[in-house]
Order: C-alpha cells, then structure tokens, then sequence
C-alpha cells in the first residue's frame, strides 16, 4: 500500500488478489434454468420432395452459351433429370422419350438453342 500526495493508491498485490476473488466468485454462480418449450417455437423445415420428371423450362440461363460439360451438368442438376444429353437442333424428337432425361438442342456451333425433356 502506498501513499502518494494524499491518495491512496492499491499495490499490484491488492489488485491481483480482488480480480482472482472476483474470479472465483464468478464461478460459483449457479447456471441459468432450462425454459420449457412454447408454442411459439416454429416448425422445422421440411425436406423438398425431388420432381418426378424433369424440368427444361429451369435451364434457359443456358440458352444461347456454348455447350460444354459443366453447363451439360449443371443444366441435367437444375433441371432434375437423372441424365442429359445432346442433340443436333435439326434432329426429330426421339420416340422413346425418358421423362428423366434432359435433352439439349445444339447447333452445328456448338450453341444451345433448345432444350425438352425426353
């Protein structure tokens, strides 16, 4: 303990020895009780059923761009099909159509211009 001028001022000792009794103080607080659920609590979120057919109208961001394999993929993802292909723009539709599969209309360019599922 010392005095300076009139003032007391605490040693580093008096500090430390109340910032550890404030520690431990600290410690000994009992932990906050459990609420019990409300109403109000809102519902999870429910799983989104996947399509049962794809969806071409989904894939016109592709439409006009150069087809590769990534876009191939991401058009057969957004769409919901199970595969994808492409088809030369001036080719009839197949007959035997496979709601599940994306087919992608493709100029001799190699750009999208089409898309249906089957």
């Amino acid at each position: 303990m010392r005095i300076t001028n009139g003032r007391y001022r605490p040693g580093l000792s008096a500090v430390a020895s109340s910032l550890g009794l404030s520690l431990v103080l600290a410690g000994c607080q009992a932990p906050p009780a459990d609420r019990p659920l409300s109403p109000e609590v809102p519902e999870p979120p429910g799983f989104v059923t996947p399509p049962e057919a794809c969806q071409a109208a989904s894939v016109r961001f592709g439409l006009g761009l150069r087809i590769s394999q990534q876009l191939l993929e991401e058009m057969r993802q957004r769409a919901g099909a199970r595969m994808a292909r492409t088809v030369p723009a001036t080719e009839p539709a197949d007959p035997a159509q496979d709601m599940m599969r994306l087919s992608v209309q493709v100029e001799p360019t190699g750009r999208v211009v089409g898309a249906y599922c089957g």
